[in-house]
């Protein structure tokens, strides 16, 4: 498939004629534009018609799936992997700032008229990615005449996926409810007792573990566990081993970023593009059993 601009840049229907492309670029007809994909524009003047073209995004935490097609035909296809470093970059960031400044060297001035968020604020990792989404729709509106556009959401409910029975008034009494922080929870979860030992070491100061780094698996109550100050020290200085038992629980940092993402990715596409739509996983789940090309 080859991807076709007219004399002002505004993307035609895409042609599979390649010797006509040949044909174009060899009289100095047309000039190359990009190479993958392979995009040409042409230097007369021409007619705009198009034909109604939509472009399907289904979106992820991972990967983004892209789609045009028009009635009955696709004319592009591709999966997008993302970045998924940003948030251990910025924890390399942050832990190298702490401690220079902990070794008291000199630094820039601190600055405190930058700390407030606006409306709209995204975590930098989430706005990285919704920010791909967006890049990704821009490159394909460059090449192709779309007309509408329709982006697959997925919607989690995380309390019901850890709890499968909870219903009304129980979504609002959560597992940290009546607790001071995350480590005064975790405490009364492991019965103040730890979770290496059981108390055998004597130890009567309690720390809170993360089983992953905090850098990767973040302050959840999953990846904390009770040990006292004894196999603490022992399991860091490498004397003392965790029991195999002992594991990080279930992660859904993906489905926290689709629940934050959906909503700020539909509403800046709305915002560029005049036809955008919003559709969810198990409405197209049906209609692609129904069809293979949906």
């Amino acid at each position: 498939m080859v991807y076709v601009l007219n004399q002002n840049g505004r993307p035609l229907m895409p042609t599979k004629n390649h010797a006509k492309v040949r044909v174009l670029l060899k009289q100095g007809k047309a000039k190359v534009i990009n190479k993958c994909p392979f995009t040409i524009q042409l230097l007369y003047s021409s007619t705009n018609y198009a034909q109604k073209v939509t472009l399907g995004v289904d979106s992820g935490s991972k990967h983004i799936g892209l789609s045009a097609t028009t009635k009955d035909k696709v004319l592009f296809e591709s999966d997008v992997e993302l970045r998924n470093d940003i948030m251990d970059l910025l924890s390399s960031r942050r832990e190298l700032r702490r401690s220079r400044r902990n070794r008291k060297l000199r630094y820039r001035k601190p600055r405190f008229n930058n700390r407030r968020r606006g409306k709209g604020w995204l975590a930098p990792s989430v706005k990285q990615k919704v920010d791909s989404h967006l890049t990704m729709v821009s490159k394909v509106c460059k090449i192709l005449p779309i007309s509408n556009i329709v982006v697959e959401v997925a919607s989690f409910d995380i309390q019901k996926i850890k709890d499968p029975t909870i219903s009304g008034a129980d979504y609002q009494h959560g597992e940290q409810l009546d607790f001071w922080n995350v480590r005064e929870y975790v405490l009364f979860r492991d019965g103040h007792t730890c979770q290496c030992c059981k108390g055998k070491s004597k130890d009567k100061i309690l720390n809170v573990h993360h089983i992953e780094s905090r850098k990767t698996g973040g302050n959840a109550p999953n990846n904390l566990i009770t040990l006292c100050e004894t196999c603490h020290t022992g399991y860091h200085k490498g004397t003392v081993k965790l029991p195999k038992t002992i594991h990080r629980g279930m992660s859904f940092k993906d489905a926290t970023f689709m629940g934050i993402m959906r909503w700020a990715l539909y509403g800046k596409l709305k915002s560029i593009y005049p036809d955008v739509k919003l559709t969810y996983g198990y409405i197209t789940n049906p209609l692609r059993r129904e069809s293979p090309r949906f």
